[in-house]
Parts: C-alpha cells; structure tokens; sequence
C-alpha cells in the first residue's frame, strides 16, 4: 500500500496561490501608502506655491509704487521720520 504524500499537487498549488495572493496584498497596501504620502507632497507644495504667488504679488505691487514719488514721501516721513526743510519733526515721548 502506498502512503499518501501530505504535499499533494493540490495542496503546492493552493500554497503558491496564497502565496502570490499575499505579495500582491502587500504590494497594493505599499503602493496606496506611496501615493497618499505623494498626495500629501503635492498639497504642501501647492500650498507653497501659493504663499510665494502672494509674496510675488506683494513685491511687484510694491516694486510698482516704488516709482510713485507720493509713495516714496510717504516711506520717508514714516519709516525714516525725514521732514520737509522747515517743519519741526513730532517725536513721541515713550512712557
């Protein structure tokens, strides 16, 4: 009488199965886990993008009114604290 192999074909087939059921389970789990950590890349620098798009804004505004003499008068006296020739200055005093 012959002993039956507790390895039958079937059972090897059904191993291998599983086997390449399981590597592709873990390999869709990593490949979903790299695209929301890419997804989370793309909103951090479109934020970015936005805040230097703002600033960008910001500096040509104020590059523009640079060439305004009315803008520069007016960075002088509050900035620098410059007068006209003849006006008195107002300093506050500090409490």
């Amino acid at each position: 009488m012959k002993l039956k192999n507790p390895f039958s074909r079937v059972s090897i087939v059904v191993l291998v199965l599983l086997a390449i059921i399981a590597y592709s389970l873990v390999k869709l789990v990593s490949q979903e886990y790299y695209i929301y950590r890419v997804g989370e890349q793309i909103e951090v620098t479109r934020d970015d993008l936005n805040t230097a798009q703002k600033r960008n804004k910001e500096l040509l505004q104020e590059k523009a009114n640079l060439a305004q003499p009315e803008y520069i008068e007016k960075v002088a006296r509050e900035e620098l604290g410059m007068t006209k020739p003849g006006e008195i200055p107002y300093i506050p005093s500090k409490k």
